[in-house]
């Protein structure tokens, strides 16, 4: 059953007229509570005397509160009754005082808090601006007194942004402040003047993407006049995450910033929803992706502050995340109604080239039905199969230099993406029917389409294994994998080169068994497949490819074997071969994942990292990212060492 909240602008001291309209609504509607955010007080009673008259009355019980009513410090310092009040409360043992009690019903959160109501909503509250310099060290470099400290004066800290974030999630996270970027992404626009007028926080950006509360909640700046204005965001969704319970739920906060109590402007200063128990396993239509994708784990490299910055793309999940949670299908209405549960369109979609905030920098080839790019925040370092071969050539046709070093050493990291032109979920023909992207129109036969997608998928798997082999002297296999899932925004498929000795010893496939053993994953089991080539894509026409049922998992596990020549030429050799091996392995897994069935999306990455010794430093997508600079200088490397066998360059 849903707990009905309702939500209160800026009163600023004006307490009969606000708690009286929400006496009105609550008799009907019966509200859990009541969150005020902003300035709940007005300024100094000394100053004002229709203030000191309102704050009198409410302190007197002359002013009825109807609702259990929370609130945190604002954008301005409490009236000196308060801070008395507070300060007093905190500093006696006296039982006859409730500490965060100002009058019955009304109760402060505390300007750092997490608190669980009597009705189960877990509130979390950081009221007060940001200070950079909060107060002086002590001699053991602990700050005690400073702005900050006070529990009366707007302030807040770094500290305490950071702090809050192991609160582990939140009903209602309630701000006086805006996290920086949130309107990155979304098309509900905001008058300029209401843009410099918004106070804002990077380390608040960083608190919404740990949290990922259901709701935030704050205040616009009092404004005033007719630049009063609310401002409800889209909501947005979060990449998954582990959950214990192995739910499919979704994580999705609504923010809202509300205007001030009786604002001319009649902007909205009340707003009332209702806060379900149960989570949604749906991604809400009109959703957009979260706006502080790759903050989770803490602040990364920022640009400036009014700097938008592009959504996370080619990132080592469907929605730009790296978190995982329970996968698996959601029954056959989901897959009946996949495209209409799946918000995002080509134009914001991660992957899509239509998408304007696309990193074009980063894509190296493309084909007719697919193209393949470079990941974002590769596995390997640019620097790891060098040893092996892993260069490109000294420099291209024209005489430019292949990379980012001078010279032919230049070394890139490897770990590719192919990514279908489709904006579908599965290469599949219902989900490839109606897509009206990169040429593909809506008349087109979904299986027509999804046949010559995975042929152009394959035929790029299948060059990049010869290009690794051939420019590695078969030092080098390589392994590529596949998560298939009605859920998803944007298929792909990832590859990452590894040591050839690894497949030959089994030990590759291996361990894909053994960490699905250790995660609680369904079995992987050996699939059926054709005849393994080096230039051609198995069913090359397209014409006879026919996708597996339901979600699951595949990975391709391929390898040459050297001939004794080869073997003999390798140590020290830094010629090309012609790429002919003597022998190729070749091996194909999938875990087929059942409804409600428990999947890490790192899955296939941890294994590959574990497998080539950079578990500790590489698993996590975002402790990779590279500089723009960077991005382009390993693209650059691999044009150059991929170019015989670039296909899409044929005439």
């Amino acid at each position: 059953m849903a707990s009905k909240v309702i939500v209160l602008g800026s009163v600023n001291g004006r307490f009969a007229a606000a708690f009286k309209k929400l006496g009105v609504l609550h008799a009907k509607n019966q509200f859990a509570c009541c969150i005020a955010t902003g300035n709940l007080f007005g300024t100094d009673e000394n100053e004002d005397e229709e203030n000191e008259n309102e704050l009198s009355q409410l302190l007197n019980g002359q002013i009825e509160i109807p609702v259990t009513t929370y609130f945190t410090v604002g954008t301005r310092p409490f009236p000196a009754r308060i801070a008395e009040r507070l300060e007093k409360a905190a500093e006696t043992d006296d039982d006859s005082l409730d500490g965060n009690e100002i009058c019955p019903n009304l109760h402060y959160l505390g300007k750092r808090s997490v608190t669980k109501t009597a009705e189960g909503l877990r509130i979390v509250a950081l009221g007060g601006l940001l200070v950079e310099n909060d107060g002086a060290a002590s001699a053991d470099g602990v700050v005690r007194k400073g702005p900050s400290t006070d529990v009366c004066l707007p302030f807040h800290s770094v500290a305490d942004e950071a702090s809050l974030r192991g609160a582990h999630g939140a009903d209602i996270l309630l701000t006086a402040i805006w996290p920086r970027g949130i309107q990155q992404g979304s098309s509900q626009a905001l008058p300029d003047t209401a843009l410099r007028a918004v106070p804002s926080s990077d380390g608040l950006a960083d608190l919404v993407a740990a949290l990922r509360p259901r709701y935030h909640i704050t205040s616009s700046p009092d404004v005033g006049g007719q630049d009063a204005f609310f401002y409800e965001r889209e909501a947005f969704f979060y990449p998954e995450r582990p959950d214990s319970s192995h739910s499919l739920a979704i994580d999705v906060t609504r923010f809202l910033s509300l205007a001030s109590w009786g604002n001319t402007a009649k902007a909205k200063s009340l707003y009332a929803f209702g806060l379900s128990r149960e989570a949604p396993t749906l991604v809400p239509a009109g959703c957009t992706p979260s706006p502080f994708l790759g903050r989770a784990n803490g602040p990364k490299k920022r640009k400036s502050p009014l700097e938008a910055e592009p959504y996370s793309r080619f990132s080592q999940d469907g929605r730009g995340g790296s978190g995982r949670q329970g996968g698996g299908r959601h029954g056959k209405r989901s897959r009946r109604d996949e495209q209409s549960h799946i918000p995002l369109g080509p134009d914001r979609c991660f992957f899509c080239l239509s998408n304007p905030n696309l990193p074009t920098h980063m894509i190296a080839s493309i084909g007719d039905d697919a193209y393949l790019a470079t990941a974002k925040g590769p596995l390997p370092l640019p620097t790891t199969f060098a040893e092996q071969g892993l260069v490109a050539p000294p420099c291209t046709e024209n005489g430019e230099t292949g990379g980012h070093q001078k010279g032919w050493r230049a070394s890139f990291p490897g770990h590719m993406i192919m990514v279908p032109l489709s904006h579908a979920a599965t290469i599949s023909a219902g989900a490839m029917h109606t897509v009206g992207n990169a040429g593909i129109t809506t008349q087109t036969d979904g299986q027509q389409v999804a046949s010559r997608t995975f042929c152009e998928m394959t035929r790029f798997r299948e060059s990049l294994q010869t290009m690794v082999a051939s420019r590695t002297q078969q030092r080098l296999g390589a392994v590529t994998w596949e998560i298939s899932r009605q859920r998803n925004v944007h298929v792909h498929w990832q590859f990452v080169p590894v040591p050839a000795d690894l497949v030959m010893g089994g030990l590759v496939e291996a361990a894909f068994r053994v960490e699905a053993a250790n995660l609680e994953l369904p079995p992987l089991v050996t699939a059926a497949q054709g005849p393994v080539s080096v230039e051609g894509g198995e069913n090359e026409n397209g014409e006879d490819y026919k996708p597996m049922e339901g979600d699951y998992f595949r990975v391709w596990i391929w390898a040459p074997t050297q001939t004794q020549t080869e073997t003999k030429t390798r140590q020290g050799d830094d010629r090309d071969t012609d790429g002919q091996p003597g022998r190729v392995v070749g091996t194909t897994l999938v875990m087929h994942l059942d409804e409600g069935s428990y999947f890490d999306l790192q899955y296939g990455r941890r294994v590959v990292a574990k497998l080539l010794g950079l578990e500790a430093t590489r698993t996590v997508w975002q402790d990779c990212l590279q500089t723009e600079a960077e991005e382009e200088a390993d693209v650059a490397a691999f044009r150059a060492a991929y170019a015989p066998w670039d296909f899409t360059m044929a005439e």
